[in-house]
């Protein structure tokens, strides 16, 4: 199983390669959505169950996030709450280790970075979430979803230095 979990992480960089550089919500979340489906794959076959459940608590949020985005409506704030209490509940029922407590932190980041209307903040928060993956990836013993990780760290500050700081010099 272990070798499918690297197929999954292998397909999730390479999509995650492309996402922090979206110029518009909608088109991140497409790629956001595919990615956490194969990184919670990953998660599944090599028993982390705790970022599986996390990963798909997050397929579920990114849909209903997308449709809000194409129809041009804001997420109300109760929906952000539900979806927060949604990855606290997750997470207390797949807890198994201290450093799920990690996978927990990540989706509270995850819940902010999706919630953004401007691309330049999801790519802030996804850094900070991706960072946090990196620490529990490596403490879960899933190294293909590190591997994954720490190519989206890279090209998330890439993507903020090309697209997010030339704005705020060109102002």
């Amino acid at each position: 199983m272990e070798i499918f979990s690297y197929i999954a992480s292998f397909i999730s960089t390479i999509l995650g390669l492309c996402e922090p550089f979206g110029k518009k919500m909608k088109t991140i979340l497409v790629f956001n959505f595919a990615g956490n489906f194969l990184v919670g794959l990953s998660y599944f076959l090599v028993s982390s169950y705790s970022g599986a459940a996390i990963c798909s608590v997050a397929c579920i949020q990114v849909a209903i996030n997308y449709f809000y985005d194409i129809k041009n409506k804001k997420l109300p704030k109760t929906l952000i709450a539900i979806y927060a209490t949604a990855f606290l509940a997750v997470n207390l029922v797949t807890f198994k280790a201290w450093y799920d407590v990690l996978s927990l932190t990540a989706a509270m980041l995850f819940v902010l970075s999706v919630a953004q209307s401007e691309a330049k903040y999801y790519r802030i928060l996804y850094f900070s979430n991706s960072a946090v993956w990196i620490l529990y990836d490596f403490l879960a013993g899933a190294y293909g979803n590190l591997f994954t990780h720490i190519v989206l760290v890279v090209a998330t500050f890439i993507a903020i230095i090309i697209r997010d700081r030339k704005k705020t010099f060109n102002r």
